[in-house]
């Protein structure tokens, strides 16, 4: 069966809490309060989700005005179901919803840095030597 890349209004925090709890991002982010899921959903411009059978297997969660920039604040395919492409199709299926009009950027986790180097050049996402991020709690 194919995987099925869809634009999601109201991701299930199931799917989300299962996908990046089993992906290198799960130690970055507040799985175990699914209030704050709940709201990262909510607040999301654009999630494109990855299914399997039904199965959420992938998802990109992004911010974005969809008229110059997005950022992707989550990209993740579950461990079991990586090295399919499915997380170049999400790149794919966030660049058709955005359209060509509207750049997006996103920071990688140490961890995943070699597959954006591997395959960010096939979907037009170039490196950039300084990135800066304000941590979430001053002086940290």
């Amino acid at each position: 069966m194919a995987v099925v890349y869809a634009r999601e209004a109201a991701l299930p925090v199931d799917d989300y809490i299962d996908v990046v709890g089993h992906s290198a991002l799960g130690a970055t982010r507040p799985i175990n309060d699914r209030d704050r899921i709940a709201a990262m959903i909510e607040g999301a411009d654009l999630i494109v989700s990855a299914r399997l059978d039904g199965r959420c297997v992938g998802l990109a969660r992004c911010l974005t005005d969809f008229a110059w920039v997005a950022y992707c604040g989550d990209l993740a395919v579950h461990d079991d179901f990586q090295g399919r492409g499915i997380g170049k199709g999400l790149l794919e299926a966030c660049r058709e919803h955005l359209g060509d009009g509207v750049g997006m950027g996103l920071l990688s986790v140490p961890g995943a840095v070699g597959f954006y180097d591997k395959h960010g050049p096939s979907v037009d996402l170039h490196p950039y030597g300084h990135a800066y991020f304000m941590n979430r709690k001053r002086g940290v």
